[in-house]
Order: C-alpha cells, then sequence, then structure tokens
C-alpha cells in the first residue's frame, strides 16, 4: 500500500493531517469569530500552496512560507500554547473584535500575494527555477585562471569577515565604531551581507556549467556563510546564504555533475555543524558587545525551554505582531503612512514604528545600539487604515518581486544567483518597514553588483581581457 501510494503522496498526506490538526486546535481557541479565524486559515493556506504549486520563482515560494510561518502558524501556535509574544504589540488589547480585525487585514494582504501571483501569469514570463548550462557560455578567462579566483574570493571573504569584528565596522545591532570614507561602510556591510554570496554562487555555476565536480567547491558556501554570519552578528545570514543555494542545487540536480547521495549526507552534516558552531559564537559575541543593553536576550541567556524554543523558532518570523500594533494605532492614515515611507533613519534616531508598537528600543543608548522591532509590509500598508491599500501594495511589492528574479535569471542565466535574490527580496518584502528608503539605496548596490557579474561573463569582457593582455605583452616585448 505503502510503495503503491508513493512517498510523495504520503508526505502531502501527512502534512494536511498536521495542518488539519493544528486549524481544529486553532480555531476551538480562538476567542473572536470562527468565520474569521477559518478565512484567515484557508487564505494563507491557499496562498502557501500557489508558491508550492508549478513553481515559478524562488522569491514567491520563499516569500509565501516565511508569510504563512510569520502570521498563521505563528498565531495558531500562540492559540495552542499561551506564551508571551516575540516582538511589542502597542495597544493591541486582546478583544475579539480587535482579533477578527487583525485576522481581516492579514487576509488581505494574502490575497493581495496571491494576486500578484496570478497576474504575473499572464505575464508569461519564463521560470527561474530551472536552467539548462547548453545554453550557457562561461567565460573563457575563467577556464585558465579558475583555482587563482576560487582562491582569492574566499581569502576575500575571510579577510573582510575578520577585519569587520576587529574594528567594528558593520554588525547587526551596533552604531559603526570606525567609519570609513564614503561608501566603503555601506560596500562592506553589502559585501557580507550578500555580495560575498552572490559571487561565490556566480563561480559555482560557472563550475557546474562546465561540466565539473562540485562535490568539494560546494563546501564554500557554508564557509562563505559561516564567516559573513558571525562577522556581522546575525545568526539568519548562514541559513539565508546557504539554503536558497542549496535548493536551487536540488532543483537543478541534473544539471550537477558527480553529485552523490553520499555527498548529500556529508554536505547536511556539515551544514548542521557549522550552523551548530556559528550560533553560540554569535550569542557569546552579542552577550558581550550588547552587555549595556539589557534587553537585548540571547538564546543562551534565555535557557532551554519550551517558551525560549518557540521564541527563536516559531516567533523569529516577522508578520502577525505587526498588524495586531498597527491596527490599534489611532493615528493610521496616509499622513502617518507617507511619514514613515519618507523617514531616514540614522544613528541617535527611533523610527516611526517603534512609537507604534511601543518597542523598549525607544529607550536604549541609541548612540551605541541600533536595534528596532520590524512590522512586515501588510502592518506597513496598513499605516494608511485602508484594506484596499493592503492589497494593492501587496500586489505591487510580489510582482516586483516576481519581475524582478525574472530579469536576474534572464541577465545571468544562474539559477543560485536567482534564488539569492529570490531570499533577499522576500526577505526584504516579509521585514518591510523599517526606513525604506535605505532599503532602496542596498538594492541598488546589489543591482549594480548583478550587473558586474552580467558585465564580467559577457564575450566583451573576455574580449577585452585578451586584448589587454595582448597590449600588455606587446609593450613588454618592445621594451
Amino acid at each position: 500500500m505503502i510503495a503503491k501510494l508513493g512517498v510523495n503522496s504520503i508526505m502531502k498526506w501527512l502534512l494536511l493531517s498536521v495542518w488539519i490538526l493544528l486549524f481544529i486546535g486553532g480555531v476551538a481557541n480562538y476567542t473572536g469569530s470562527c468565520l474569521h479565524y477559518t478565512v484567515f486559515s484557508f487564505v494563507f493556506l491557499a496562498m502557501l500552496i500557489s508558491g508550492l504549486y508549478r513553481q515559478v520563482s524562488y522569491g514567491y515560494l520563499f516569500l509565501v512560507a516565511m508569510l504563512w510561518l510569520g502570521f498563521w502558524l505563528k498565531l495558531t501556535v500562540h492559540l495552542l500554547i499561551d506564551y508571551p509574544f516575540g516582538e511589542p504589540i502597542g495597544f493591541f488589547d486582546r478583544t475579539p473584535v480587535a482579533w477578527d480585525n487583525v485576522l481581516l487585514s492579514a487576509s488581505v494582504g494574502s490575497v493581495g500575494v496571491i494576486l500578484a501571483r496570478f497576474l504575473y501569469h499572464f505575464y508569461k514570463q519564463p521560470s527561474s527555477i530551472l536552467a539548462q548550462n547548453s545554453t550557457f557560455a562561461v567565460p573563457s578567462w575563467y577556464v585558465n585562471e579558475r583555482c587563482w579566483i576560487w582562491a582569492g574570493l574566499i581569502f576575500l571573504c575571510i579577510f573582510v569577515a575578520t577585519i569587520n569584528v576587529l574594528f567594528g565596522i558593520q554588525q547587526s545591532g551596533l552604531v559603526s565604531n570606525t567609519i570609513l570614507l564614503w561608501p566603503l561602510n555601506a560596500v562592506i556591510y553589502l559585501l557580507l551581507a550578500s555580495g560575498f554570496s552572490f559571487c561565490v554562487a556566480t563561480l559555482l555555476w560557472w563550475d557546474i556549467a562546465l561540466g565539473r565536480k562540485v562535490s568539494k567547491v560546494v563546501y564554500f558556501v557554508l564557509l562563505e556563510a559561516f564567516s559573513s554570519t558571525i562577522s556581522i552578528l546575525s545568526r539568519g545570514t548562514y541559513i539565508f546564504h546557504v539554503i536558497p543555494q542549496m535548493f536551487a542545487l536540488y532543483k537543478n540536480k541534473e544539471l550537477v555533475f558527480g553529485w552523490s547521495r553520499k555527498n548529500i549526507i556529508l554536505m547536511t552534516i556539515v551544514f548542521v555543524m557549522l550552523f551548530a558552531i556559528s550560533n553560540p559564537i554569535v550569542n557569546m559575541m552579542r552577550a558581550y558587545l550588547y552587555s549595556n543593553n539589557t534587553q537585548e536576550i540571547t538564546f543562551a541567556d534565555s535557557g532551554i525551554s519550551l517558551g525560549a524554543f518557540m521564541k527563536f523558532s516559531v516567533d523569529r518570523w516577522i508578520g502577525l505582531e505587526g498588524v495586531m500594533a498597527v491596527s490599534m494605532y489611532p493615528l493610521k492614515g496616509s499622513d502617518l503612512f507617507i511619514e514613515a515611507m519618507t523617514e531616514h533613519g540614522g544613528v541617535g534616531k527611533s523610527t516611526i514604528y517603534q512609537e507604534v508598537c511601543q518597542a523598549h528600543y525607544r529607550f536604549m543608548n541609541m548612540s551605541k545600539f541600533q536595534f528596532a522591532s520590524v512590522p512586515g509590509a501588510i502592518a506597513f500598508l496598513y499605516f494608511t487604515g485602508n484594506l484596499w491599500a493592503v492589497a494593492v501594495g501587496m500586489i505591487f511589492l510580489v510582482f516586483v518581486l516576481l519581475l524582478s528574479e525574472s530579469l536576474i535569471f534572464r541577465f545571468t542565466g544562474n539559477p543560485l544567483l536567482s534564488a539569492l535574490w529570490g531570499g533577499v527580496t522576500a526577505n526584504a518584502v516579509a521585514q518591510m518597514g523599517i526606513a525604506p528608503r535605505g532599503l532602496l539605496f542596498y538594492f541598488f548596490e546589489l543591482i549594480c553588483g548583478v550587473m558586474a557579474i552580467y558585465f564580467v561573463q559577457s564575450e566583451f569582457f573576455s574580449k577585452f581581457l585578451q586584448r589587454f593582455f595582448v597590449f600588455v605583452n606587446l609593450k613588454s616585448q618592445i621594451k
């Protein structure tokens, strides 16, 4: 019977059964209207399925997973296990009417996500999930200098990560201890946050397109992620650098030469080991550097308990608390939205949302720390107080996410790079709300980086290098 059904079918029915059990438990404990919770549950389930079924974009898949975790799963777990929310919720009074309003707002945002996917289908852009190496031309100069390029990139990753730690140039939650010439601080953060992972993905894809065995160089993905996550004190960086590339490799496994089940098992073991090592290191560094900020609590400080585990697993995903806080804020409107949209974050400033959610971060030493609670895109759009604005805004943001990844894939032909871009854009939408102007500059830098990759792998650049070296050789012979 099991063989007849197949492993995939069994897993689908098992997951559906778990969802049904969670739904029954959630609806039984929900204090508001059962209809609101039911609609909320099925809308978010439909959104999740829209990302899993006929996948066309890594970013869309990552985004719907993040939103589902940050809204439906988080709420349901809190209904089943009564423990405090991980993020501040402002003036939210937990009345049944207030809960219904939160679920209605979240459902409208989720519908906007689904509609964006539906509209993108009619735009008829090719999927960025799968690629054919036969259509991709590896730069001729890379073949001869491959070992030196890999060695140089890994050395640069470790060097920049070390320098960043030693001089405190850009680290999560901290004001920079060292201010370099503009825009070097931003460039260093860009390299550690995304740039080096983009470079590794580019070289890895070139090796795959050449038909080389990547069972060894693939570990550089883990090494880059490990060094970057420790350097910028961000536990999530390791996950967001590794998972998109590993998922893209899995989806394109037919193009990966010499990859076996043994390689996958070993890679998984090393991935888990480095993750298990990086977390305590980051926690210890945070405990030392954040010692004057008593509100910043690490997993190590919290102890091993059910509440601590939930806080650093389920509650890490952004979404529900933001809508809870914004829904009860009395000054919602277009003026608040425009002010939040145009605000410029900086040292010593508390963002608008910190007042909305009544975050304890308002009272920290802002000359040293830069912590902030994050609303997420749905909550940020609900600053307007208009559900139509939430729906239209989510349609726009998600459509841009889908279109941008399609363009990245078209320019680079690299599914690994598309997956990383999708992870960055999905995370940006899921956590949107803190000084969007700064986010625009960050994406401008990323786009410049992608265009640089497009340029260096172009035939024009290869010919330019050939002519340059011919010129250098002729000049040396003349001398």
